[in-house]
């Protein structure tokens, strides 16, 4: 039997059934869908985890209080001990291995900007934070060693807040502010970042010198973080190990402070990224090898409906191979159609997911995956009622009542 007639009687007995192949392609439509969303949410937390750390280098080093330390050895958050600039002088004379370093206190305190007051994070830093976090100012300046040395009340604000308080960066530069009781001035604004400094977010925070802060701003849980930059990656690990040698000789007990390079917490988020998609796929799997069930008990029955058929058809001459090629791509044509309508479907599914804060990055590579999936579903679960129907014998499935 030529393949174009083979396909002319597997359109006919599809279209003869339109209700029947909806319902058996079903679970492919689900299993189609939940792919794509699948894999659009996994692109989306990668992309949004790049996104955060799109700002942080690789050389970078942590240098943080170690709370649960602390605690496990009687230290409350003020008695913690707390570096000074020197200290983070001493750390970079003593190691070779660091190409930069800088300190900066964060603090939470209320602020009046342009008529408004809220609570927000303010920011104390040295004149190298720019360098250091990689944070260039979009307008204005940022803060210099001059504006450190005079504890000078001046401010630099993330483009968020210039967009949100005033009519975006260059209305915002030379505007005054009230932070706590002190007026400040605003001498740049960053360009917009994301999440670049550990947890903070430039484009939401205020930075000042850190020398004012520690001037006006007498907060006892307020513990300085210093963050140095290796010379390369591979010079990370020789980099850390030397700051615990020069915390050990600085502080009595250096472990009290713990050190995390910037790489590892990127490979950290990224390994939980793909840790949960691998879940979802696998959920997703399940969804299609549930519909496969339901395509092969479909043709289960449909073999025995038609078993008169295919009596007639070999009795005319059809091989094995036709009769087994024409259930095969049945099984084939009908999963095809619900990968086809699922991959429909999760276009209209995916502007929903902005109600549930849930990141989505749409990807071509997923839609061709949930029809590759179909297509491999409908094969698979579709070949064993075909081979049962390919192996009937003419005489027996004539008489089949």
């Amino acid at each position: 039997m030529r393949l174009s007639e083979t396909l002319r009687i597997v359109w006919i007995n599809l279209m003869q059934n339109k209700f029947k192949v909806l319902l058996t392609s079903l679970g492919i439509i689900v299993g189609a869908v939940t792919i794509v969303m699948v894999i659009a949410i996994g692109r989306g937390g990668e992309a949004e985890i790049a996104g955060q750390f799109k700002g942080l280098s690789a050389e970078t080093i942590y240098v943080n209080p170690d709370y649960n330390r602390a605690f496990d050895s009687g230290l409350n958050t003020d008695q913690i001990p707390k570096l000074s600039v020197d200290d983070m002088k001493q750390m970079l004379s003593e190691n070779s291995y660091l190409n930069d370093i800088t300190m900066r206190i964060n603090y939470y305190k209320d602020v009046f900007m342009n008529g408004q007051k809220d609570s927000m994070q303010v920011t104390g830093v040295l004149e190298n934070y720019e360098q250091v976090h990689n944070l260039p100012v979009s307008e204005g300046t940022n803060i210099t060693e001059e504006h450190v040395e005079y504890e000078n009340r001046v401010a630099v604000i993330g483009d968020e807040l210039a967009q949100r308080y005033f009519k975006g960066p260059e209305d915002a530069v030379g505007k005054t502010i009230k932070i706590g009781e002190q007026q400040y001035t605003i001498i740049g604004v960053l360009e917009r970042k994301g999440d670049g400094m550990q947890g903070v977010n430039p484009d939401d925070t205020i930075f000042i010198p850190l020398t004012t802060g520690q001037r006006y701003f007498k907060d006892a849980d307020a513990i300085p973080q210093i963050v140095a930059m290796a010379n390369s990656v591979k010079d990370v690990a020789a980099a850390i190990n030397q700051l615990h040698g020069t915390l050990d000789y600085i502080l009595d007990d250096g472990s009290i402070y713990k050190l995390e390079d910037a790489g590892s917490r990127i490979d950290a988020a990224m390994e939980s990224a793909r840790t949960m998609n691998v879940l979802l796929m696998s959920v997703a799997a399940i969804v299609f090898i549930v519909g496969g069930i339901g395509i092969m008990n479909v043709l289960f029955v449909s073999v025995k409906e038609r078993t008169r058929e295919i009596g007639i058809l070999k009795a005319l001459g059809s091989s094995k191979k036709d009769i087994m090629s024409q259930f095969l791509l049945e099984s084939v044509i009908i999963s095809l159609i619900g990968g086809i309508a699922g991959v429909a479907l999760s276009y209209a599914c995916m502007p929903l997911m902005v109600y549930t804060d849930v990141p989505v990055l749409p990807t071509l590579d997923g839609k061709l995956i949930a029809l590759l999936f179909a297509v491999i579903t409908g094969t698979l679960f579709g070949f064993y009622p075909a081979y049962k129907a390919s192996r009937l014998k003419p005489i027996d499935a004539l008489n089949y009542e």
